[in-house]
C-alpha cells in the first residue's frame, strides 16, 4: 500500500523541493518491509494540438503583480567555466503561458558552500521558490539541470529534469508544470554505492523501493538507476512527444553515462546549468548557459 512520504503542495516562501536529498536521509523516511511498484498508476488523458496551433507565448507585457527578480536575487550571469560567486543572481525572467517564472543562481539551502538553481514564481499570489540542485562549489559533484518548454491542448508547460551524482550518491528527477505553474507529475530516482537497488518517488508516493540494501560500484548504481528510468520516463513523457537521451559527462576522470535528459534543442531548451567538467577541479565551477 502507497503512503504518502512527502506533502510536496506544501508551498510557502522559500521553498526548496528538488533537494538533492542522501541516500541514508532518504532511507530512515521509509517504513516499508517489501519492494513497491506502481503498478496501477494511470495519467490523465491529455490531448494535443496540431502542428500550427501553439499557443502564443511571446511574453507579457510586464504588471506592478509581476516578480522582480533583479530585486529579489540580483543580475546573474552566464557562460562556461564560471566562479559560482560570480555568477549569482537572476539569469532567466520569462513565461509560460501567461506565468511569469524566473530561473537564478543561489547558495544551495541543502549544502553548505554549494550553489544550485532557483525556480522562482507566484502561486496563490505569494513567491514560490524550489531549489535544483546542487550544481557547483563542492568538490566531487557533477549535476546537470535543464529547463525546457514543452506543448500539450491545454497550453505549453514546464519541464525541469536533474541528473546529479555526489560522490558516492547518484540521483535524477523530473518536474512537469502546466502553464499555471501547477505541478502537475514528477519522478525521482536515487541510488548508490551502499545500494545500487533503486528507488523511485512519484507525486510523493514511493512506488518502487527494496530495504535490502545491496553494495555495488557506482558504474552498477548507474546503471541501475537508468535501466528503471527506462521502465517510468515513458508513462511521464511520451504523452507529451518528449523523447530522452543519455547524458554523457566527465566524472573521476572518465567519461560515463550519467543519466537522462529530454532530448529537446533551440528555443525550447530555455535554459542549462551544469557542472563544469574538469578533471583538476571537478564540482567546483559552473556552466550557465541559454
Amino acid at each position: 500500500m502507497k503512503k504518502k512520504f512527502f506533502a510536496i503542495f506544501a508551498i510557502l516562501l522559500s521553498l526548496s523541493a528538488c533537494d538533492f536529498q542522501s541516500r541514508a536521509d532518504f532511507e530512515k523516511e521509509l517504513s516499508a518491509a517489501d519492494k513497491k511498484e506502481d503498478k496501477n498508476f494511470v495519467m490523465p488523458k491529455i490531448a494535443y494540438q496540431k502542428a500550427g496551433e501553439e499557443e502564443n507565448t511571446s511574453p507579457k507585457e510586464k504588471s506592478e503583480d509581476d516578480l522582480d527578480l533583479i530585486n529579489l536575487y540580483g543580475t546573474g550571469k552566464n557562460g562556461k567555466n564560471l566562479n559560482p560567486q560570480d555568477a549569482v543572481g537572476n539569469i532567466i525572467d520569462t513565461n509560460i503561458g501567461d506565468s511569469q517564472f524566473g530561473i537564478s543562481l543561489r547558495p544551495s539551502s541543502q549544502m553548505q558552500g554549494a550553489y544550485s538553481a532557483i525556480l522562482s514564481y507566484k502561486r496563490n499570489n505569494e513567491l514560490t521558490e524550489r531549489e535544483f540542485g546542487p550544481i557547483a562549489g563542492v568538490s566531487g559533484i557533477n549535476t546537470t539541470v535543464t529547463f525546457d518548454k514543452i506543448s500539450s491542448e491545454s497550453g505549453p508547460m514546464l519541464l525541469v529534469s536533474q541528473v546529479s551524482i555526489n560522490n558516492g550518491e547518484t540521483y535524477s528527477a523530473y518536474y512537469l508544470f502546466n502553464k499555471f505553474m501547477s505541478l502537475m507529475d514528477y519522478l525521482v530516482f536515487r541510488t548508490s554505492t551502499e545500494n545500487i537497488m533503486p528507488s523511485v518517488e512519484r507525486l510523493g508516493d514511493v512506488v518502487e523501493y527494496t530495504d535490502q540494501a545491496v553494495a555495488g560500484d557506482l558504474n552498477q548504481a548507474i546503471t541501475n538507476r537508468m535501466n528503471t528510468e527506462d521502465r517510468y520516463l515513458p508513462s511521464m513523457l511520451d504523452i507529451y512527444g518528449v523523447k530522452y537521451r543519455p547524458l554523457t559527462s566527465l566524472y573521476q576522470n572518465k567519461e560515463i553515462d550519467m543519466g537522462y535528459l529530454p532530448d529537446i534543442t533551440g528555443e525550447n531548451r530555455i535554459l542549462i546549468t551544469r557542472t563544469t567538467s574538469s578533471s583538476e577541479n571537478m564540482g567546483m565551477n559552473i556552466d550557465i548557459e541559454k
